[in-house]
């Protein structure tokens, strides 16, 4: 048995894996495709697809994205390396790209569900809008001018017709954008938090957003008046980078990029949103692999050499408590992957 394709890409980096075809880079944004019911994750160099939640992941034919990316009518549009381009969804074929000029560094894209795009210029502080009407002859158009803040992550709320965006830095700000006058306005002056990356609604009227000081998804209501932690680095959480809600599944994928996972997380029960912390941990430390339960489970590990072929299996009922075992690949190198109640964590 050999390891899934994404796990190999989050070890194997930086080198050349002619067997896959690609170069694989760190991930930096998830899109959820509720016509295929899969999930897309930006690659670097590539782009990746999985149908089952991330226990198995293949190339999405040969499309790239480095950062955001949307799905509207029938194509996912993607940033890579600032360009917007357009594939079709059936295919994965390349439907057009675009290039908007004198940009410093597209990050963060959202759509009105009617041809709209909306993408931020993190470095350069301003907003664009994107017609893709036409993906195969897109154009656009400057949203607003230099912002005096950071813009990342960008959902679009077609009802208000606004862009809200979540800013990077330290005390982040929240903002709003209006589609046709380009009018900014604070939501959020000061959130608290460091660094937000990503942001999602549910279909509610609540957002999602994740920053990473600390590792947290927060959800806020409809007006941003009001706000609680439902996810931290506890659930999994590494510098959770770009985030898509799947709104027919009340499920968030969570990019991470300091880990190179994708994190799955059910929302499903509107009484009881908040998700449980994840019930264990595990590290590498030294010689030792260290696994802390807070309840009993069933531990199962599963060891891979540097080529990717299995080496070890073991699975074991464990008691509530620390545990301390002896490195499963001792001074070999490769990736240790252990599974607890549907939660994984990759050591390496």
């Amino acid at each position: 048995m050999r390891i899934p394709s994404l796990l190999l890409l989050a070890f194997f980096g930086g080198l050349s894996l002619t067997s896959l075809g690609q170069t694989p880079s760190s991930i930096e944004a998830t899109e959820y495709d509720p016509g295929g019911d899969r999930w897309f994750v930006s690659n670097g160099s590539s782009l990746l697809v999985t149908e089952d939640q991330g226990e198995n992941w293949s190339f999405f034919g040969e499309a790239e994205a480095s950062h955001g990316m949307e799905v509207m009518n029938g194509v996912l549009y993607a940033i890579g390396q600032n360009v917007i381009r357009a594939y079709a969804l059936e295919d994965a074929s390349l439907l057009g790209t675009l290039a908007i000029p004198s940009v410093g560094f597209l990050n963060g894209l959202g759509n009105n569900g009617a041809g709209l795009l909306v993408v931020s210029d993190f470095s350069g502080g301003r907003m664009y809008a994107v017609n893709a009407s036409d993906p195969t002859q897109m154009t656009h158009s400057q949203l607003t001018g230099n912002l005096g803040l950071t813009p990342n992550g960008v959902v679009v709320d077609a009802a208000n017709n606004r862009a809200i965006v979540v800013c990077w830095g330290n005390d982040a700000d929240i903002i709003a954008i209006d589609l046709e006058s380009g009018e900014v306005s604070t939501l959020v002056d000061g959130t608290g938090l460091g660094n937000l990356d990503g942001i999602d609604d549910d279909g509610n009227g609540q957002y999602y957003v994740s920053s990473w000081s600390p590792n947290r998804v927060t959800r806020y209501n409809a007006d941003f008046s009001e706000s609680e932690t439902v996810l931290t680095g506890a659930a999994g959480l590494s510098s959770p980078a770009d985030i898509s809600y799947a709104v027919e599944l009340d499920v968030l994928g969570v990019a991470n990029s300091g880990s190179d996972v994708v994190t799955f997380h059910n929302f499903g029960d509107p009484t009881n949103g908040v998700e449980e912390a994840m019930p264990f941990s595990a590290v590498h430390s030294g010689n030792d692999m260290v696994v802390t339960l807070s309840q009993g489970e069933t531990v199962e590990v599963v060891a891979y050499d540097l080529s990717g072929r299995e080496c070890l299996r073991r699975s074991e009922f464990l008691p509530a408590g620390r545990f301390h075992w002896s490195w499963p690949l001792g001074e070999r190198g490769g990736l240790v992957v252990v599974r607890c109640s549907g939660n994984t964590v990759v050591l390496r």
